[in-house]
């Protein structure tokens, strides 16, 4: 190997270590899924996929982003952060937001509890059940901050994402949807 080689496989290496841990990037394809909702009756469906709003197989014509948001109902952060996915919802899905809410709660009163959470928080989109925590696991690996976002655009790739956030997720929330939105609409580069 040549000088240069070397010099060109010490720069790569880091890169690459960064990486083996299997975490997600911004840019890195989203992992597809199909789970069950916890709010069908509200949701319009028994199961969402996320394939089937975004990527080459999308079924929804006006879904420009979809915004992933793990939680748990024992969560505060998660609790505090409801509200504005409702507003974000209700405001931008017409421009084409799809927002999405992962619940890893793992006992067995959390469906009573989530349905609670819905009527009271007035939430029209879906409520997926990842009991096991198998997609949190593919977004978040072991850890699971919460609560964590992901934005994933039309053509499948994250966007923005932000694990076990601390500070109030209004304002970064609202810019990175927009973000997406304004992304999304925009014509692909000509090659």
């Amino acid at each position: 190997m040549t000088l240069r080689g070397c010099a060109a496989a010490a720069l790569l290496l880091p890169a690459l270590a960064a990486r083996a841990d299997g975490a997600l990037a911004v840019g890195d394809p989203a992992p597809s899924f199909t789970l069950p909702v916890y709010d069908a009756d509200v949701a319009g469906a028994a199961v969402v996929s996320l394939d089937s709003l975004v990527g080459v197989d999308s079924e929804d014509p006006g879904a420009r982003a979809v915004l992933l948001s793990f939680f748990a109902t024992f969560c505060e952060p998660c609790q505090r952060e409801i509200p504005t996915l409702v507003e974000l919802d209700q405001e931008l899905r017409p421009r084409g937001l799809r927002v999405l809410l992962v619940s890893i709660d793992r006992d067995e009163g959390a469906a009573a509890k989530i349905a609670a959470l819905v009527k009271r928080e007035g939430i029209r989109f879906p409520v997926l059940r990842d009991r096991f925590d198998f997609l949190a696991r593919r977004y978040l690996g072991e850890k699971a901050p919460l609560p964590s976002v992901f934005l994933v655009g039309r053509d499948g790739a994250i966007l923005e994402m932000h694990r076990g956030y601390g500070q109030d997720g209004r304002s970064f929330l609202r810019e990175a949807s927009l973000a997406a939105l304004a992304a999304a609409a925009k014509p692909p580069a000509a090659r």
